[in-house]
């Protein structure tokens, strides 16, 4: 059964290419973004290596990260340590002493064999823990339609999306086993990675209480055991209180990440909590009073159609009646960025939520699997075409 994922992988990692083919061919690089695409910092723009295995795949953020994973940070505290650092780890091996960096070629190629190991890894631990509730074709049904979500090119790309899904899915599944000291440590590994990790930190403690629930009623050394395996829970939170730290030491303010994730152009409030009305209302302002010929436009449909898909299939989910420490964890990372003002960035937000892809593989009709499968693979087409050539996306 893992070939089929591993062919699923390929696959899907082979298909990215034929969109980036045709956008090196019929469309231009949107000037706008300039600093955000690798192609900025490259001395040979035009090369076969530059265009088609280098800047597609680390514009926007991705740029970030490989400046932070070679110079440390400076100003982008915005960005988590755990991906970067962890690319920082494995370009000191395989790059030679002489290599400038950031954005030498090893540091790209480390990178994208980096994010593309996470997920295949992701993919096989998401089958195993699927294994454990439901048979072999929900499974596969739910790698299959992560791989055909419209944004599922992050997951190839140089972000913290892969990695975060692997880790997101190794605590469920250690935890599942009952081996809380590794479902901790990934739990703790997963809030240094991003903010919204902080949603396995209840998801955990929701699984370790109704696991172990009977031993809260016991005395003696049952009870003893129970509180001493609870211990383990305290990992899960030193990510985020390590960076917090950092945060502290280098600029003054253990919330300075919060204040950097407002820095960055995107409207999002980082002060106060807006309401999801308020923000529904502000996209069907924009949808009803911008042209439709602005690039603009049709990223707020995308945004505010990524907003309805997610919660409709996170009520699928509670339909569904999927294990609760899931829907827990999706519905928080999903609360946290859409509470900002902003659905901005939500369609690859959404990348990591593997419930809604449970949720959608338990759905009995056929017809609404094969539109979602149709419509995503046409999206994903396009959606990577554009972000190839320095097109925002999310």
């Amino acid at each position: 059964m893992f070939k089929k994922i591993v062919l699923f992988f390929l696959f899907w990692r082979f298909f990215l290419f034929i969109p980036l083919f045709i956008a090196q061919a019929f469309v231009e690089f949107r000037q706008g973004y300039a600093y955000t695409s690798p192609l900025y910092f490259l001395s040979d723009k035009h090369s076969l290596i530059s265009n088609f295995f280098l800047s597609p795949w680390a514009n926007f953020d991705g740029v970030y990260y490989l400046l932070i994973a070679a110079n440390g940070y400076t100003v982008n505290a915005g960005f988590f340590p755990l991906f970067p650092l962890f690319l920082h780890l494995t370009t000191s091996i395989f790059a030679p002493a002489s290599a400038e960096l950031p954005f030498h070629p090893i540091q790209y190629f480390t990178a994208l064999l980096l994010v593309g190991l996470y997920f295949l890894i992701a993919l096989i631990i998401i089958y195993k823990l699927l294994r454990i509730d439901y048979k072999d074709s929900v499974a596969l049904s739910t790698i299959v339609f992560m791989l055909l979500f419209p944004t599922s090119f992050f997951f190839a790309s140089i972000y913290s999306e892969s990695l975060f899904l692997l880790l997101s899915v190794l605590a469920f599944y250690f935890a599942r086993k009952k081996r809380w000291i590794l479902a901790s440590l990934c739990g703790g590994l997963l809030t240094a990675t991003r903010l919204v990790g902080i949603a396995i930190i209840p998801a955990l403690i929701y699984e370790f209480i109704k696991q172990d629930h009977s031993s809260l009623k016991l005395l003696g050394a049952r009870r003893t055991l129970f509180k001493a395996k609870s211990l383990f829970l305290l990992f899960t939170p030193l990510g985020i209180l390590g960076y917090m730290l950092f945060n502290f030491l280098k600029w003054g303010d253990i919330f300075y990440f919060i204040q950097a994730q407002g820095s960055f152009l995107n409207n999002r409030s980082v002060a106060t909590l807006i309401l999801i009305p308020q923000t529904i209302y502000r996209y069907i302002k924009i949808l009803t009073s911008v042209s439709l010929s602005h690039y603009e436009w049709w990223i707020a449909l995308l945004e505010i159609s990524t907003f309805m898909f997610v919660a409709f299939m996170l009520f699928v989910a509670w339909k569904k009646r999927l294990r609760l420490s899931y829907i827990i964890f999706a519905i928080i990372c999903f609360f946290i960025p859409i509470s900002s003002g902003t659905f901005t960035g939500l369609p690859r937000y959404s990348l990591v939520l593997f419930p809604i892809f449970i949720a959608l593989a338990l759905v009995k009709s056929k017809t609404i699997k094969t539109v979602y499968s149709i419509v995503g693979i046409i999206l994903l087409f396009i959606l990577f075409l554009l972000f190839s050539k320095g097109y925002y996306i999310a």
